[in-house]
């Protein structure tokens, strides 16, 4: 194409690989043994490390208490990562496997760090790693999947030479569609077998598509054994290159003489580990005995196939294909879904437009044959996806997909080529990759690493505290200042805290609310993110609560909050003390459940944050009863007090009640903007009611006794700031 030369693109295309590698090497940083079962994978490999075994029965019960784990998958990448666990060591380990985070999978839909990590973490294990060795060896093992994806990119990018000689654009696209796929590239930097089959698998498919451009040789078909060969001893998923590779070997009818090479070698490079597993457990794949032993309930059903259930659960496969991090723990936010999602339907749409377009012109042969195993190549993984997806409960991940990595990213290209201008071809690819490359950076840095961190207490708090908490720990503040939800709604809570000291046993934080479990949230510090052993004096953190009101929460009702740190062990809260060492109660605020907003036109205004829609009086038993039903035109910041007077004819007062709406239970500072309360009082006087007596009602500040200015309908003030009603009703639109 003009406008690039072939030195040019190999200049952007070392650009892209460059940006994986730090994209890949930041994913790697996240903690330790939060990946896809991560912890299982290093089992494996410690338990090679440590033997120099193939697992068996006795091996899995010495190192994974019979539970199985990851045993079950073939040894090659294990047995290329025990000599570096067997040089550097992983002290530690043992007494890690103690830390789980009681508290994880809280909202795993929720983007934040609300308990987003299995394991708890300590200070030891943060970068540069010299005071854990298990830390160090892990990110230091966590760099193989980094070289795998490397390699996976670099294969991905000759099979685009090899589809797209001509168009230089449309392969530097397709390879940062590779590169810059978020959950690419958090895959390749955890400890999985999965990054190096994706890189045998990729390889797999060049050399098929090789084939098909140069014609076989006997050179060609052992490589290709070979390398399939070693992707079957990599992971069993591999066994669906089978589909793609008979594609390519029947419509070339060249390769017929030297297919039984290439057979023959996998047979011969990964046979012996599945004949092997039939004589150990009667199982070649080791899938059933993985069931059976420590895995019953991870079936669907009795085991076969429940093709409507696998596709009910698809949809988050696709997620997880795109952005979904920590096995699924850690999101991404809506707009970059979306973003996904708009790039899903423009490839798809441009894909079908220029398939519409080949059938009125064809390709040449090979292009035709090319496009035929990438298809199926493609469709073999999103068979394998759906069908672990349909077999297993944990089977829907997007991850089963990525061994087509090769194919999801020509698609993209291919897809977005169609939307194109000719002469905007390479400008627009660049672009892309721009775009692309911004996206995976935004997922890794502004939600990955975070989700993982201590989150930072901001400049100004909405509303500042001080309780002390057994010279450990102050409580600084919380956000917002006046939280509010409806019921069913998910809301944010925080808590900010100050170390005064480190604590010499673990503790736990609380929010709860009093007298309703509307919010009873509770949690290692910093939302798991912070040991209290590990505080250091004068350093802050902030605590992101995720808090979904109850459906069945009544509304229209608001609660004190309450929140401080618990000791389980003791297996009591911590006395909290405020600023001049009194021990109180640690409340931090309240929560307000509000009722559904129903907009109205007032009689009358209270200032601009309250009005009056109607009001019933009546005399009854030497006693009036006034209801009223106000709504809140704003969001109010106090809480206001309702007077109402008993007057007589002459003005003289009869009674008198001064109160918060609802009798303190619901007051005006909890209601939201729209929302109708409705509120009864008696006013009962001492001596029996006189004829043409009438009430009058306002509103006032209790603390500075300033009533609110009233005015009618029309527009009038009304004297007092006080709004006259006589016995009878009135409401909206009389």
């Amino acid at each position: 194409m003009p406008g690039i030369t072939a030195r040019a693109e190999r200049a952007i295309a070392g650009v892209l690989l460059g940006a994986f590698v730090a994209l890949a090497a930041g994913f790697s940083l996240g903690p330790i043994f939060e990946g896809p079962d991560e912890i299982e994978h290093y089992r494996y490999v410690r338990a090679l490390a440590q033997t120099g075994r193939l697992p068996d029965a006795e091996l899995i019960q010495q190192y994974d208490a019979g539970a199985w784990g990851e045993f079950h998958q073939p040894i090659l990448y294990y047995a290329l990562a025990a000599p570096l666990v067997r040089a550097l060591g992983d002290d530690g380990f043992d007494q890690f496997e103690e830390r789980l985070n009681p508290y994880y999978g809280y909202r795993f839909e929720v983007p934040g760090n609300d308990n987003k990590n299995i394991f708890l973490h300590t200070r030891a294990e943060r970068f540069p790693y010299r005071a854990s060795a298990i830390a160090r060896t892990v990110h230091l093992l966590r760099l193989l999947s980094v070289a795998a994806g490397l390699g996976t990119a670099i294969a991905a990018y000759g099979v685009f030479r090899l589809l797209w000689p001509d168009r230089p654009d449309r392969r530097l696209l397709a390879l940062a569609a590779v590169v810059f796929m978020p959950q690419f590239a958090y895959m390749s930097g955890v400890i999985t077998n999965d990054a190096l089959s994706y890189l045998l698998i990729t390889v797999s498919l060049y050399l098929l598509l090789r084939q098909l451009r140069d014609g076989p040789s006997l050179r060609r078909a052992a490589l290709m054994g070979v390398v399939m060969g070693l992707a079957l001893l990599t992971k069993l998923s591999a066994a669906f290159l089978v589909f793609p590779a008979a594609v390519a070997t029947l419509l070339d009818r060249r390769s017929w003489r030297t297919a039984p090479l290439t057979v023959a070698l996998v047979v011969l490079i990964a046979g012996w580990w599945y004949v092997r597993n039939w004589a150990l457990y009667g199982d070649a794949t080791g899938v059933e005995i993985l069931f059976r032993w420590s895995a019953p309930s991870e079936k669907i059903g009795d085991g076969r196939l429940a093709l409507d259930i696998g596709w009910q659960r698809f949809g988050f496969a696709y997620k997880t294909f795109w952005a979904r991090f920590g096995g699924g723990s850690v999101a991404v936010s809506d707009a970059l879904y979306t973003f996904f999602d708009a790039l899903t339907v423009l490839v798809l749409s441009g894909a079908g437009l220029r398939g519409l377009r080949a059938l009125r012109r064809p390709p040449a042969a090979l292009e035709r044959k090319q496009a035929a195993v990438m298809i199926v190549y493609g469709l073999a993984w999103l068979a394998a996806a759906f069908y672990w997806a349909s077999r297993v409960w944990s089977g829907n991940q997007g991850r089963f997909l990525l061994p087509g990595i090769a194919a999801w990213a020509a698609l993209i290209a291919f897809g977005l080529d169609a939307w194109t201008p000719r002469r905007l071809r390479l400008p627009l690819a660049l672009a892309g990759a721009a775009v692309l490359g911004a996206v995976a950076t935004a997922a890794l840095v502004g939600y990955y690493l975070p989700a993982y961190a201590v989150a930072p207490v901001p400049d100004a708090i909405a509303r500042p505290l001080s309780y002390r908490f057994d010279g450990l720990a102050e409580l600084i503040g919380m956000a917002p200042a006046q939280p509010r939800a409806r019921p069913g709604e998910t809301i944010t809570l925080s808590l900010y805290w100050r170390a005064l000291a480190p604590a010499d046993r673990p503790l736990q934080s609380y929010l709860h609310s009093a007298g309703s479990d509307a919010v009873r949230r509770d949690s290692i510090p910093a939302t798991g993110n912070l040991l209290a052993t590990d505080w250091r004096a004068g350093e802050t953190w902030a605590e992101h609560y995720t808090v979904t009101i109850p459906p069945g929460a009544e509304p229209q009702r608001a609660y004190p909050l309450v929140a401080g740190l618990y000791d389980p062990a003791a297996g009591m809260a911590l006395p909290a003390q405020n600023d001049a060492g009194v021990e109180v109660t640690p409340i931090v605020g309240r929560i307000a459940i509000n009722g559904p907003p129903q907009p109205g036109e007032p009689v009358a205004r209270f200032g601009r944050v309250a009005g009056l829609l109607g009001a019933d009086v009546e005399a009854r038993g030497g006693a009036v009863e006034v209801c009223l039903t106000w709504i809140a035109l704003a969001e109010m910041d106090r809480d206001y007090t309702v007077a109402a007077r008993l007057e007589s004819a002459d003005g003289a007062l009869l009674a008198q009640t001064d109160r918060p709406p609802r009798a303190g239970d619901y007051p005006t500072g909890a209601w939201a903007r729209d929302e109708r309360v409705r509120d009864c009082l008696t006013l009962t006087p001492e001596r029996a009611l006189p004829g043409g007596w009438r009430v009058r009602i306002g509103l006032y500040d209790p603390a500075t006794l300033e009533r609110l200015p009233v005015v009618d309908r029309a527009g009038r003030a009304l004297p007092d700031a006080l709004l006259p009603l006589d016995a009878g009703s009135m409401h909206e639109g009389e």
